[in-house]
């Protein structure tokens, strides 16, 4: 086997934090990502408004493939959602 493949097929843990705005409400996104692309999440945090009118924030624990993760996240950008994990400087710890 490749040393792609193996690295593709390794499992990880990864923490990021992504922000679902307000019309993705009613989406199941963060179902969707276990269902669709067989991971474990765990949600470790989460900030919603009191009524619902601005985005959610929610930082999430995944683990899977390194493909699947990787999949999943593109998935979320093609959806415009915004995701902060390790490697974003911006990303201040909230």
């Amino acid at each position: 086997m490749s040393s792609e493949i193996v690295e593709q097929k390794r499992q990880i843990e990864r923490r990021i934090k992504i922000q679902i705005p307000p019309e993705y409400h009613q989406d199941p996104i963060i179902s969707q990502l276990a269902t669709f692309y067989h991971l474990k999440i765990s949600i470790v945090g989460a900030m919603l408004g009191q009524n619902g009118n601005g985005s959610g924030w929610f930082d999430l624990e995944l683990q899977g493939e390194y493909q699947q993760i990787e999949n999943a996240l593109l998935s979320l950008r093609e959806n415009n959602i915004i995701i902060w994990d390790d490697s974003n400087e911006e990303y201040d710890g909230w």
